[in-house]
């Protein structure tokens, strides 16, 4: 990426370029031209590291109670005293 935004800058970016990089890492020549404009705007070019989510213990339990069934699982945790208490139960 790093090279594609010096091309950039310097003016000698071709769509050639860029469709070569989309072919490589198997994204579109859109999202390449997307990554460019980001890059520039925050001068970072490496991908940032994504945030996961994890799972509570107290959650899993929740889910096997109500048999899998997300959307029961949304509903309980939504509950007032699940917020509140940051655990549920039945």
């Amino acid at each position: 990426m790093r090279r594609l935004l010096e091309r950039q800058q310097a003016g000698e970016l071709a769509t050639r370029h860029v469709r070569a990089v989309a072919e490589t890492v198997g994204v579109s020549e859109r999202t390449v031209w997307r990554w460019l404009e980001q890059a520039k705007a925050t001068g970072q070019v490496e991908a940032g590291v994504r945030q996961g989510y994890a799972v509570s213990d107290e959650v899993w339990a929740l889910l096997g109670e109500v048999g899998g069934n997300v959307a029961e699982l949304r509903r309980r945790l939504a509950e007032p005293r699940c917020r509140r208490r940051r655990r549920c139960t039945g």
